[in-house]
């Protein structure tokens, strides 16, 4: 009895899994961002994991514990530093920030004559407080939504925590695994596919972390260098004059990573047009704010892998030019050797296993 399934069957099995599947992701969608956030960073970590098994005799799942705690003792200690730091500055300038802040508090309550009529700010401020305080007392249950929004938070931190300790341990079984899921005469050609959006990830990652260093060298440099201006009094400025400043100084920072630093390099770096880069980074920001801004440049580069892979394809070419360098081919062959180390045996009908750790 032939129990195969016909060709309706099976695209009608297809379609429901797809339905599904969006169905899933649709009701996920508080998760995806703590996902996406763990999975970078397991991915950004990941060659460290490898190095440490190169150099060592640890197995995966030993250097992914060290990178990982590592990883919570640095995300622990970060704020502890920025808080000490933060402590001694305004320590140091809390004398000149009261003032500021006196100062921006006088021109902002001046008063203001508009067609005769005569506007007191700190009247219509009062008039304000007293609404917004009405309207939190007529809600009910407003400690509960307190409650609820920090325990959310709460759920969401420790779902980044435990999602990038186990991609960090079991990431590099994914690719494999899905690949062989997919006939066999067609492994070879979407393994190079896979190892071609890995390269844009990966090439993506590091450059970000180059220019997150020299974002943060610059706002360093010059919060040290206007701050010790305005104390030698070259800068002959009241403490407003010196907040402003550091405003524009920090406006300036962020202007020049979204309109030059992110075309320029990260284009250049994955072959794409700065247009394009620029173009893509104002609409993600103003649809999906600043995590969409951070990915929609690796997603550009993988969707020009993957649509030039997919264009060959319907027009019945070979899915990549004779003699085009293979993209990550460097970063697949150093990978090869731990991938063995991660459990990843392969026999000779493909069928990949996963022994116990």
């Amino acid at each position: 009895m032939d129990t195969n399934w016909s060709r309706t069957t099976r695209i009608l099995v297809i379609l429901a899994l797809a339905a599904v599947a969006v169905w899933l992701a649709f009701l996920s969608g508080p998760l995806l961002d703590a996902v996406i956030i763990a999975a970078l960073l397991a991915y950004l970590l990941d060659p460290v994991v490898r190095w440490l098994m190169a150099h060592s005799q640890a197995t995966r799942g030993q250097a992914a514990g060290f990178v990982f705690a590592m990883t919570i003792l640095l995300l622990l200690g970060i704020p502890a530093v920025l808080g000490t730091v933060a402590v001694n500055w305004v320590s140091r300038l809390g004398t000149d920030l009261l003032t500021a802040a006196e100062e921006i508090e006088q021109w902002l309550f001046q008063p203001v004559n508009l067609l005769g009529f005569t506007l007191q700010p700190q009247d219509v401020l009062d008039r304000l407080q007293g609404l917004g305080a009405d309207l939190l007392a007529a809600l009910p249950g407003g400690s509960l939504n307190v409650l609820s929004s920090v325990t959310t938070n709460l759920i969401w931190a420790l779902g980044v925590i435990v999602i990038y300790y186990y991609l960090l341990k079991d990431g590099p079984k994914i690719q494999p695994w899905l690949i062989s899921l997919l006939p066999e005469k067609h492994q070879p050609e979407l393994t190079r596919l896979a190892n071609e959006v890995n390269w844009v990830w990966g090439k993506f990652l590091r450059v970000q972390v180059l220019m997150f260093l020299l974002l943060f060298v610059l706002m360093v440099m010059g919060t040290l260098l206007i701050v010790g201006l305005f104390r030698s009094g070259l800068l002959r400025w009241s403490p407003l004059g010196f907040i402003v400043l550091l405003l524009l100084w920090y406006t300036a920072i962020q202007q020049l990573d979204n309109l030059w630093l992110r075309p320029q390099i990260l284009g250049r770096k994955l072959e794409l047009h700065p247009g394009v880069v620029f173009t893509g980074l104002v609409g993600a920001l103003m649809l999906s704010g600043l995590l969409g801004a951070l990915l929609v440049v690796p997603v550009l580069g993988t969707v020009k892998v993957v649509g030039r892979y997919i264009h060959r394809k319907l027009l019945g070419l070979p899915p990549w030019p004779e003699g085009q360098p293979v993209l990550g081919a460097e970063e697949a062959q150093e990978t090869t050797p731990a991938a063995k180390n991660d459990g990843l045996e392969t026999e000779e009908e493909g069928e990949l296993l996963y022994p116990a750790d």
